[in-house]
């Protein structure tokens, strides 16, 4: 969540929970990275919008949930068992993806590990 970002705290710090492997984040790509939080940080310092206003503009176009390959193949195996409850649940959830919805935090997540080499999770065709 780019709203916490000050010159204070290292902008890779905020964004850590995104990468999958962290630690092995080659100097190339956090060299990057820091680069492209200080131009940021430049581009903040001529903002005109106070803070709140900047983050209600970016919260309104970039939605927190986001329907994700894993999430469409637990519905989709579910569905094939007869239970319908999860396509309801990700449709309930995915009709307001800008909203903060406590009770549906579990989909605020990167794709779980069981999911990693899961076909129709990370592996796709043409005809998935």
């Amino acid at each position: 969540n780019l709203s916490r970002f000050t010159s204070e705290t290292p902008g890779l710090k905020l964004i850590e929970a995104a990468f999958y492997d962290l630690e092995n984040l080659s100097k190339e790509v956090t060299t990057r990275w820091n680069l492209w939080f200080v131009k940021y940080e430049e581009r903040l310092q001529k903002e005109t919008l106070s803070q709140e206003e900047r983050i209600q503009k970016m919260n309104a176009v970039n939605p927190k949930y986001v329907l994700r390959n894993y999430m469409s193949q637990m519905a989709i195996d579910a569905a094939d068992e007869g239970d319908y409850a999860l396509i309801d649940e990700l449709f309930q959830l995915l009709k307001n993806p800008y909203s903060e919805q406590p009770e549906k935090e579990k989909w605020f997540a990167k794709r779980p590990e069981w999911a990693r080499d899961k076909v129709g999770c990370s592996r796709l065709s043409c005809s998935s």
